[in-house]
């Protein structure tokens, strides 16, 4: 039997909302996957609070040398949201150290697929990392310089990344962001806010990661967004083309106010303090009064 791939996500205090909500839409699947959290920053009281409730623990592998990398690569190029977001955002980089199969996913998801497709999905059954491409332009400049690369990029997304069984020595991202591949990064890269996307395109597009497209087989949907299309049921699954969704990308201010999202997000919030008060009720009155109080 394959080994389930556990699950990493990242996250702070700013995004405790999200990541109560996804914890909970595991659970609701039926996903007894394996959880760490990687830190966004120190910012971190109550995301401990969550984490311990629901059995999650923190990952903290070179997180000291993603930071010094980060700082090496944009020191001379700071992105449009400088440090310490863009420190933070590069920390996902750390699960690619964990030694097995493992998916990284970012804290504004929601699961809606059962345990046994979303494994099926995320499991890597050859070296190197797989994605879902939900950005197909949002990585390079439009510029003479990414022009080669561009044409043979995959546009992959950096929200929803698996990696194979291995581990993957953080040393050796070090040497290939030598000083000629940092200068190239700047001279390629979106800016526009994007800072971890074009960094792992680049890894990609050089060959460092070989990388294949999680969904090329039509097993799921390609919708990862709220749509037209998008079929909500009352159990948090969702179907788009006959297909079922693997998860669902909270991403979209417009989107979040309609009737629709709100009730996926609320149903998943709701049913993740339950869960946080039927574990520990000390910790889920400081939760519930920060997140209502801000």
């Amino acid at each position: 039997m394959t080994e389930a791939p556990a699950i990493f996500l990242l996250a702070n205090d700013r995004v405790l909302a999200n990541v109560v909500q996804l914890l909970h839409s595991l659970r609701a699947h039926d996903c007894s996957n394996k959880v760490f959290c990687i830190q966004f920053n120190d910012e971190a009281y109550f995301l401990k609070k969550v984490c311990w409730t629901f059995g999650v623990q923190l990952w903290e592998s070179d997180l000291g040398r993603i930071d010094a990398l980060g700082r090496r690569i944009y020191d001379s190029d700071p992105p449009a949201m400088p440090y310490p977001y863009c420190l933070g955002k590069l920390r996902k980089l750390s699960f690619l150290s964990f030694p097995a199969p493992a998916v990284y996913i970012d804290a504004d998801c929601i699961v809606t697929a059962t345990a046994e497709l979303f494994n099926q999905i995320f499991t890597m059954p050859t070296a190197g990392i797989g994605y879902i491409n939900t950005s197909p332009d949002g990585v390079y400049a439009d510029v003479p310089a990414a022009v080669t690369l561009r044409e043979r990029s995959t546009f992959l997304t950096s929200g929803m990344v698996a990696k194979s069984p291995g581990a993957v020595d953080i040393a050796e991202i070090e040497r290939f962001f030598d000083h000629a591949m940092i200068e190239e990064f700047h001279k390629v890269r979106r800016r526009d806010g994007y800072v971890d996307q074009p960094l792992w395109n680049l890894l990609v597009d050089h060959g460092f990661f070989p990388a294949v497209d999680l969904l090329a087989d039509k097993r799921v949907s390609r919708v990862t967004s709220v749509t037209a299309d998008l079929s909500l049921q009352p159990d948090g699954s969702a179907s788009a083309g006959g297909l079922p969704v693997l998860l669902l990308h909270l991403a979209g201010p417009a989107l979040k106010r309609s009737p629709r999202y709100r009730f996926l997000l609320d149903g998943m919030l709701l049913g993740g303090l339950c869960d946080i008060a039927a574990s520990d009720p000390d910790a889920f009155s400081e939760i519930a009064r920060f997140l209502f109080t801000r």
